[in-house]
C-alpha cells in the first residue's frame, strides 16, 4: 500500500510544474479580472482536500506524533509574515522522504522524512519551506492563470494527484488529460517558487529562533541519501529538486542572519523520532536494540515502544524502568508508562495517572484523546464519549478517529442516535458522503432521538447530502 502512495508527490509535483504558466508575469492575485481562485474559494477547496486526504491516504493514527507536527508547524505559522486562516499539519505513514503543501493551509510530511532529519531545526525548515508555499498563494497562482487554466481544469488536475494514490496510471492519466502545455517555461514557475519559498521559509525559521542553517544542511543531507542510491532518489528531490545554487543561496541568507539560534527547542525531536521508527517497524527497532551493546535513553524508549507495540509488555516495562525520572521529557515517559498500564488492563491505573497529567497539563488534546480511549478500554462508555466530546470542541475540523470512538463508545452505551450521528460526521469528514447521509438517516430513525436531535441531524443530513451531489458533479 505504502508503494503506491510513493508516486502521488512526484504527480504532485508534475501537476506544479505543468500548472504555473508561459507568460512572463504571474497576475496579481488581487485583482479580480486575473484571479479565478479566492481566498474563500482556496478555503473551500482546501476543506475537500483534506476530507479527500484523509480519506485516501495513510494518517499517522498515533496522538503523540500528530500532536508534535501540529505543534511545530502551528508555532512556525504564528512566526510566518502574512499567515492567515486555518492550517492542517498531517503526518503521512509513508516511508518516502517528502513533504508536500496543499491549498487551504495543509501541509503534510512523510514519517521518511522525519526519520531522515537529523534535528529538529532541519525538520522545521521542511515545514516552514511549505508553509511559505502556502502564505505566497503559489499554489493558488496555478488558478490565477485564466488564459492557460480555469478553475475546473485545475480541480481535475488535484483529482487526478488523489486519484494516483489508488492506481499511478489513472492519475498520469488524469492529469494528462487536464493539461496539454509544453513543460519548459513552467519548470522556470517551479523554481522561482521554490526560490521564494527558500527565501520566506528562512524568515519564518529565524523567527521562531531555529538555526537558519538548518535549511541548507537538510538540502545537503538530501544530497547525501542520493549518493550511491542509484534510482533510489528521495521523493522530496523529484517535487522540490535541490542544485547546488539553491544550497549556496540557502547557505548565503543564513550567514547574513545574527543571532543565537537553536536547533533544538522543544526537546522532543530525538523521542518523537524513535517514536515513528518503534511504530513504523517495531521488529526491526527490537533488532537494533538487542544489537547494540549500550544504549542511550532515547534508544531505551524506542525499543520500549516497540514492544509494547508488539504486546510484549514484560519487556517493554522493564526498559522503561532504566529511564530515569527527569533524565526523559516527563509527558513523554509518562505517556509511555500509561500505554503500558493500558496494555496490561490496568485501566483504573491508567485513568488515575492521566487524570494527574491532565491536571498539569490542562486541555491537553493528547491526554484527552488518551483518557477517552481508556475509559472506553474499561468499558465506562459515558465518560469516552464525555470526553470526545471535550477534545473535539477545541479543534478547528473534528478528528475522524475520534469521531469513530465516540461512535464506538455511544453504541456500546446503548446511545444509539448519538452513535450513528457521530458515524456519519466520520464518514463526512473523510468524504464518504453517501454513506454520511446514510448514517444521518439511521440517526434520525433511531428509537432514542429526541426531536432537537432530529432537527440537529437533519440540518446536518442537508449539508451532507449537498456535498454529496457536488461531489459527483
Amino acid at each position: 500500500m505504502k508503494r503506491t502512495f510513493a508516486g502521488l508527490f512526484l504527480l504532485a509535483g508534475l501537476a506544479f510544474t505543468v500548472a504555473y504558466g508561459q507568460s512572463g508575469r504571474l497576475p496579481d492575485l488581487g485583482d479580480a479580472s486575473g484571479g479565478l481562485l479566492t481566498p474563500s474559494e482556496e478555503l473551500e477547496l482546501g476543506r475537500s482536500l483534506l476530507r479527500e486526504i484523509r480519506r485516501v491516504m495513510p494518517l499517522v493514527e498515533d496522538p503523540e506524533i500528530a500532536f508534535y507536527i501540529d505543534a511545530l508547524g502551528r508555532r512556525l505559522v504564528s512566526n510566518a509574515p502574512d499567515a492567515s486562516g486555518t492550517f492542517h499539519f498531517l503526518t503521512i505513514d509513508n516511508s518516502q522522504v517528502n513533504a508536500f503543501a496543499m491549498p487551504g493551509g495543509i501541509v503534510g510530511m512523510h514519517t521518511g522524512l522525519i526519520v531522515a532529519a537529523r534535528d529538529e531545526a532541519e525538520l522545521a525548515a521542511v515545514i516552514a519551506h511549505e508553509i511559505a508555499h502556502i502564505t505566497q498563494r503559489h499554489i493558488a497562482r496555478m488558478y490565477a492563470r485564466g488564459r492557460d487554466i480555469n478553475f475546473t481544469t485545475g480541480l481535475a488536475i488535484l483529482a487526478g494527484i488523489l486519484a494516483a494514490s489508488i492506481d499511478p496510471e489513472l492519475g498520469q492519466a488524469a492529469i494528462a488529460g487536464g493539461l496539454a502545455f509544453g513543460m519548459q517555461s513552467q519548470i522556470d514557475y517551479t523554481r522561482s517558487n521554490e526560490a521564494e519559498a527558500d527565501r520566506v521559509g528562512i524568515q519564518i525559521l529565524t523567527s521562531a529562533g531555529f538555526d537558519p542553517h538548518a535549511m541548507a544542511d537538510f538540502f545537503e543531507r538530501m544530497q547525501e541519501l542520493t549518493r550511491g542510491a542509484h534510482d533510489a532518489v528521495p521523493e522530496y528531490l523529484r517535487t522540490h529538486p535541490v542544485t547546488l545554487g539553491r544550497i549556496s543561496d540557502a547557505r548565503g541568507r543564513a550567514e547574513q542572519i545574527p543571532g543565537d539560534f537553536t536547533r533544538d527547542d522543544t526537546g522532543l525531536f530525538d523521542w518523537m523520532q524513535a517514536r515513528v521508527r518503534a511504530l513504523s517497524d517495531p521488529q526491526r527497532s527490537v533488532r537494533d536494540h538487542e544489537a547494540r551493546r549500550r544504549h542511550s535513553l532515547v534508544q531505551l524508549y524506542e525499543a520500549a515502544v516497540a514492544h509494547l507495540e508488539l504486546g510484549q509488555t514484560d519487556a517493554a516495562e522493564q526498559l522503561l524502568d532504566r529511564i530515569p525520572a527527569g533524565e526523559a521529557p516527563t509527558l513523554v515517559l509518562a505517556l509511555a508508562e500509561t500505554a503500558l498500564l493500558r496494555r496490561q488492563d490496568r485501566f483504573a491505573e491508567a485513568l488515575e495517572q492521566l487524570g494527574q497529567l491532565d491536571s498539569v497539563y490542562p486541555g491537553h488534546p493528547v491526554i484527552g484523546a488518551l483518557r477517552a480511549h481508556t475509559y472506553h478500554e474499561a468499558n465506562q462508555h459515558r465518560e469516552a464519549v464525555r470526553m470526545v466530546e471535550q477534545v473535539l470542541r477545541r479543534q478547528s475540523t473534528p478528528d475522524p478517529h475520534l469521531l469513530r470512538l465516540k461512535a464506538d463508545a455511544a453504541d456500546a452505551d446503548g446511545r444509539i442516535a448519538v452513535s450513528r450521528e457521530a458515524m456519519a460526521e466520520y464518514f463526512f469528514h473523510r468524504g464518504q458522503y453517501d454513506e454520511a447521509v446514510r448514517q444521518f438517516d439511521d440517526a434520525l430513525v433511531a428509537r432514542d432521538a429526541t426531536p432537537r436531535d432530529v432537527e440537529r441531524i437533519e440540518h446536518k443530513r442537508d449539508t451532507a447530502r449537498q456535498v454529496a451531489r457536488q461531489d459527483s458533479r
